[in-house]
């Protein structure tokens, strides 16, 4: 990703444009223009990523608490299993 953004930056995107564009942008923006070190950014980014989550649960809690049903599907499963769990929650939301 750092790769990415330097060649980003070298085609003349802002800095300023892709640190709105997500988290990862951001800090490794920073990281580019020399105002964090490495070590900084990837502390930072992991922080801001755990608060982010912990937001999207609040969110989500939120949401099932107005009697929303969320459809939660295990992360630890394989990826297959994954996909046949979202293929069918879709085919019967969908019926």
């Amino acid at each position: 990703m750092i790769e990415e953004i330097r060649a980003l930056l070298a085609r003349g995107i802002s800095a300023d444009d892709l640190i709105y564009y997500g988290l990862e942008y951001k800090y490794v923006t920073e990281y580019i223009l020399g105002k964090t070190t490495y070590e900084e950014m990837f502390l930072n980014l992991e922080i801001a990523i755990h608060q982010f989550a912990k937001r999207q649960m609040t969110w989500f809690r939120g949401m099932e608490r107005r009697g929303f049903h969320i459809h939660w599907i295990d992360a630890t499963l394989p990826m297959i299993e994954k996909v046949a769990m979202a293929k069918l929650l879709i085919e019967t939301e969908t019926d």
